[in-house]
């Protein structure tokens, strides 16, 4: 297990037995990352340490610059020159006992094959050590951060985009979106579910990671305060758009609001004759119309690699409302609907949405 607060030098103590004879073995879509750390910190504007990271599965998520979290890593000590490319190789020990030993040739350019590394427990494959130089890898414990100088894998490049393959056509990750709320629920005045959850799309925009967080006024004197965030990379518009149409398709089903409406006699024509004042000749209804809607729903789109790839989920992105009113009225109607959960068929997003009910302490 990967601890995050510790340092490079904690790792082989944290983590020297946790890897069993059996998870020895490799998967081919490990990565073997040897990277330079605190780059410009050093004497000279040179690193602060050098390190090797593996990684059981891929090294980048997908996102821009996201990585997975590595199991394991080494500090390599500087022996009077710069260990990548050094005469001879060189060779560290990861925490589980495994020992590294990589050759690489310094000449050679991004992103192109530099040498080769070995393993001691699978000398007969060894990797392929690409020139990739890359920077926020990861980032230490003391804050320093690393940035990638060679990627070595088997799966004939430095870097295979997560769900592209790679030599595996069972490769592709899953998306799915799932979504959580409580119990508490606001009712408003002639006002509809569609055109609360469309407030939506007046927070962001095509150049947008972040909503505006401003309250929109939504009567009945409530306000709707939307927050969202996309990780970065090339997909974040599209995660928010996607989680804006996951709540507009959620706004449309029946399980997400309630309607009521009352009716109210109202004097259309008073009777203005002598004597007859108070009296009415036409009466009319007067019909209001009120909608019942969750007062907070989150949602959180995540990707989902298959089972033995090594890899682990990364969240894509998140969107969440919460209605804020002056005076609110609890109700207890969702949880009581939908149970523990509510999958919602949802066109144009390309998953499902799952919603889970947390209920609120007033309504047990």
């Amino acid at each position: 297990m990967f601890i995050g607060n510790l340092g490079s030098a904690s790792w082989g103590a944290a983590l020297l037995f946790s890897a069993s004879v059996a998870s020895i073995q490799r998967s081919p879509y490990e990565n073997l990352v040897l990277a330079d750390c605190g780059i410009g910190l050093g004497a000279n504007g040179d690193s602060t340490s050098r390190e090797m990271i593996y990684y059981p599965g891929d090294v980048w998520t997908g996102n821009g610059l996201d990585t997975y979290k590595p199991t394991m890593m080494v500090n390599v000590p500087w022996s009077g020159s710069y260990p990548w490319g050094q005469a001879g190789g060189v060779s560290a020990t990861l925490p589980d006992g495994d020992v590294f030993t990589v050759h690489i040739d310094r000449s050679i350019k991004d992103p192109k094959p530099a040498g080769d590394a070995w393993h001691k427990y699978e000398l007969d494959k060894p990797l392929k050590c690409y020139s990739y130089h890359w920077d926020k890898l990861y980032q230490l414990a003391d804050g320093k951060w690393c940035s990638s100088a060679y990627v070595c894998n088997h799966r004939g490049k430095p870097y295979v985009k997560p769900g592209s393959g790679g030599g595996n056509n069972n490769d592709k990750d899953d998306t799915t979106i799932t979504g959580s709320t409580n119990s508490d629920w606001v009712e408003l005045y002639e006002q509809s579910a569609e055109n609360v959850v469309a407030t939506v799309h007046r927070t962001f925009n095509d150049k947008s990671t972040d909503c505006d967080t401003s309250a929109i006024s939504i009567g009945s004197g409530c306000t709707i305060e939307w927050s969202c965030h996309a990780n970065e990379g090339h997909s974040e518009l599209h995660s928010l758009q996607r989680l804006s149409t996951a709540f507009a398709n959620l706004g449309k089903t029946k399980e997400f609001s309630s309607k009521r409406e009352t009716k109210i006699p109202i004097c259309r024509t008073p009777d203005t004759r002598p004597g007859h004042e108070g009296q009415c000749l036409q009466w009319v209804d007067k019909v209001d119309h009120y909608v019942k809607v969750p007062r907070k729903i989150r949602m959180t789109m995540d990707n989902i690699p298959p089972k033995g790839s090594g890899r682990n989920p990364s969240e894509h992105g998140n969107m969440e409302y919460e209605i804020k009113c002056s005076k609110s009225s609890l109700e207890c109607a969702l949880c009581n609907i939908i149970g523990t959960g509510l999958t919602v068929p949802s066109a144009g997003v390309g998953a499902s949405v799952l919603i889970g009910c947390i209920s609120s302490p007033l309504c047990r």
